[in-house]
């Protein structure tokens, strides 16, 4: 049995893993392994009972479950004694709770750790240089640059018919129509490069980062030549630190 996708849960997920992490490097904080179970049976509970109308809400809901990222905050550093801002002068079990609440929100709108001692500058483009405000306005002008990309892509793909419900399958047409699969890159392209724009003048705008520290979300096409070049820009950038830290223990 399939029940409603919830997005709730999702919210929950977030705020319980905030809290874990706030709380988190106290000299109370011995069970502090408590605030995985909840995030761990709602993300379950969502993924395996609770489905949409569509499978593209579903696939992307699942894709945003932070399992991972908790097991990695929580479980497996318990007091995060290695995340550290660049600057940070106090550890973490002497801050105010208003620091830590800062410290946290910084690291969890820091997937590719900016800012902090584990980020992974090797696979970073260039840093903008510009002051906030020049910052902002060509964020904004990113987001224009995107939204059109996305609906010009976007009106090709919805002219092949084995995209629409019910129709047929692929190896019904020549490889014209097939190629059109491609265009899922650019759309995924676009998506995630909106997303870390918004997030990046929120930031900006807040005083919580500097312009410097939202360099592009992906790197030049001409340095994609390797295999290993290619993923280097998405994959080991968001994921370097969740994925390998603990392997070289």
């Amino acid at each position: 049995m399939r029940y409603d996708l919830n997005l709730i849960f999702f919210g929950l997920c977030q705020v319980i893993l905030f809290f874990a992490l706030v709380h988190g490097g106290r000299p109370n904080a011995r069970y502090n392994w408590i605030f995985f179970i909840p995030i761990f049976i709602f993300s379950t509970y969502t993924v395996f009972f609770c489905a949409s109308d569509t499978a593209s809400p579903d696939y992307a809901f699942v894709q945003a479950l932070n399992v991972p990222v908790a097991v990695d905050y929580i479980l497996l550093r318990n007091h995060q004694p290695e995340l550290r801002k660049i600057g940070q002068k106090k550890i973490f079990s002497e801050m105010s709770f208003t620091e830590r609440v800062v410290w946290a929100i910084s690291l969890l709108i820091s997937p590719r750790g900016i800012g902090w001692a584990h980020e992974s500058t090797a696979h970073l483009p260039p840093r903008p240089t510009t002051s906030r405000g020049k910052f902002i306005i060509s964020q904004l002008l990113w987001l224009i640059h995107y939204s059109i990309l996305y609906d010009i892509v976007l009106t090709h793909s919805q002219g092949n018919p084995c995209f629409q419900s019910g129709g047929p399958s692929f190896g019904a047409f020549g490889w014209l129509w097939r190629t059109t699969v491609c265009v899922h890159i650019v759309t995924f392209y676009c998506t995630m490069s909106a997303v870390y724009a918004v997030l990046s003048i929120i930031s900006v705008a807040a005083r919580l980062h500097e312009p410097g520290d939202w360099p592009h979300i992906f790197g030049s096409l001409y340095d994609a030549y390797t295999v290993r070049n290619c993923w280097g820009y998405v994959l080991t950038s968001f994921l370097r630190f969740h994925a390998i830290t603990h392997k070289a223990r």
